[in-house]
């Protein structure tokens, strides 16, 4: 069974507009989400409830001290090529990396400039 990591923009996608078609792709597989996804969920200041709800059905991957080596390597790669990203987009990136997982995400753009990440494409 593949492992898939669920970026917040899939996250955001799913409590916000119901989205069946994105939610049925994940039956087939293990999901989860990474601490950093939770972070950006709690922000919010809608659907707080509905996102609680959401994130209480998924396993969270900690940000932990490989996920910190492979940042710290993603990020310097990044700059290396003038590719910079977010931050936090860094942080969900190597948290899948390092879990093994694929990272569904509604933000193609900037995650497929990292190098070793498997990507799901919802759209």
């Amino acid at each position: 069974m593949e492992k898939i990591c669920l970026d917040t923009s899939v996250c955001i996608d799913l409590i916000k507009r119901g989205n069946e078609e994105a939610l049925f792709s994940f039956l087939t597989a293990e999901a989860f989400l990474s601490s950093m996804t939770l972070f950006e969920l709690r922000l919010r200041t809608h659907n707080l409830e509905e996102a609680e709800l959401f994130i209480s059905t998924f396993e969270i991957l900690a940000f932990d001290k490989k996920a910190a080596e492979e940042a710290s390597n993603i990020e310097k790669d990044l700059k290396s090529r003038g590719a910079l990203i977010g931050r936090q987009d860094i942080f969900i990136a190597a948290t899948a990396i390092v879990n093994g997982c694929a990272l569904a995400t509604l933000n193609v753009k900037d995650f497929s400039r990292i190098k070793g990440l498997k990507l799901v494409r919802l759209r």
